[in-house]
């Protein structure tokens, strides 16, 4: 009996091994992962559609909101200002789904600037502030 389970297991192994139906291939070391791409990438942070219902609450007021819900705590880092930064982690709140942001950590160069920050889903926002 085992012999005869050790065979089959061994037929969906060998299974998973067949050919790639959609004709895809996988890119060596160093080769370019889009070899057709063109034009060149914008310079700063854009906001996306609806950005204006993402809103800015210290942390500890979102914590402490029964109708919020922390959804992922996002570590972020560019080379761009505190204020690309921050409609950068607003539009990443947008994007999975989230409505509040705040920042826990900020660190600053020269060069560079990061940050820490929760996004959070708020049925009723403790208070908003309008941009």
């Amino acid at each position: 009996m085992r012999i005869l389970v050790l065979i089959v297991f061994g037929l969906i192994l060998t299974a998973c091994q067949g050919t790639n139906p959609y004709g895809l291939t996988t890119a060596s070391v160093g080769e370019s992962v889009v070899s057709s791409a063109s034009g060149q990438a914008g310079t700063g942070v854009t906001p996306v559609k609806g950005i204006k219902y993402v809103s800015l609450h210290p942390d500890r007021l979102l914590r402490d909101e029964r109708s919020c819900t922390e959804i992922i705590k996002l570590s972020y880092a560019s080379n761009i200002n505190y204020s690309e930064a921050i409609i950068g982690l607003r539009n990443r709140a947008l994007l999975v789904g989230g409505n509040a942001i705040s920042i826990i950590g900020w660190a600053e160069s020269a060069t560079s600037s990061g940050l820490v920050g929760k996004i959070y889903l708020c049925k009723k926002k403790p208070f908003h502030i309008h941009y």
